[in-house]
């Protein structure tokens, strides 16, 4: 019996590992899902960039951008990190995760289930309303940095290939999740951490600049981002304290049977 009690106990530490990581694995399933779904279903895309123009006065922000940083000695260089600062889209998430994990398992839980609501959400509009990015619905005018940029490194040969041929969503621009992801990780991390919220908060402000630079997104991609990481932490925040109270009331109505006289 001790014997299988202590297996027992050595299982639950294993099991909540699962539990609370497994939105971020939800995470990555959903992508795989989305890309192939996309595909299936295989909609007209969208070009958001005259959304942009109205809000901008006729202007491209991107082309702006990408014009003047273009004048600076060091262009290349401010190419490469903000390149840098795109792929670290998944990074971020984790990183954050991993700090949760260890302050507040509730905070964590409220944390995974915003990504993947988030993505949900996305995922949809990416399906029912697929848009351009701004380097491919106007080549003529802006750049495709990070090809670029991946093209000037000195990565082996195979990792440029791999990045070349690699199969990913072209048509799934709005709402942005670079810049969902940051948001989402701030609007969390300021019930733990002002602090770390801030820096969190700054770190967001430079992904929205950056994707637009590098031609990724729209400014209005970038702001559907946001407005999507909002209404997801708000549905995660309820259905996470619904589930805590739920455990709650469980926890208590076993301690009471369990108090209770064996005669009762």
């Amino acid at each position: 019996m001790r014997a299988a009690s202590s297996g027992s106990v050595a299982k639950r530490p294993i099991l909540a590992v699962v539990r609370g990581w497994s939105p971020f694995i939800g995470l990555l399933l959903a992508y795989e899902v989305m890309r192939d779904l996309a595909s299936f279903v295989g909609l007209p895309p969208h070009n958001l960039g005259s959304l942009d123009r109205a809000l901008f006065d006729g202007q491209q922000p991107t082309i702006l951008l990408q014009a003047a940083i273009g004048r600076f000695a060091d262009a290349d260089l401010i190419e490469d990190l903000a390149s840098l600062v795109y792929a670290a889209h998944f990074l971020l998430p984790v990183v954050v995760g991993v700090w949760l994990w260890r302050r507040d398992r509730h905070t964590f839980t409220v944390f995974g289930l915003a990504l993947l609501i988030l993505c949900g959400l996305a995922f949809g509009t990416y399906v029912l309303a697929p848009t351009i990015p701004p380097w491919l619905a106007d080549p003529a005018s802006v750049q495709h940095l990070v090809a670029v940029a991946v093209q000037r490194s000195r990565l082996p040969d195979a990792l440029v290939w791999l990045y070349s041929h690699h199969d990913y969503n072209l048509y799934a621009a709005f709402p942005s999740l670079h810049a969902g992801f940051p948001a989402v990780a701030a609007m969390i991390a300021v019930r733990r951490s002002r602090r770390v919220a801030g820096l969190l908060a700054l770190w967001a402000v430079v992904v929205w600049v950056v994707v637009v630079y590098l031609g990724e997104h729209y400014v209005v991609d970038v702001v559907g981002g946001i407005a999507y990481a909002a209404i997801a932490v708000a549905i995660a925040s309820v259905v996470a304290n619904r589930m805590r109270g739920r455990r709650t009331w469980q926890s208590h109505s076993l301690g009471s049977r369990g108090g209770g006289s064996p005669n009762s």
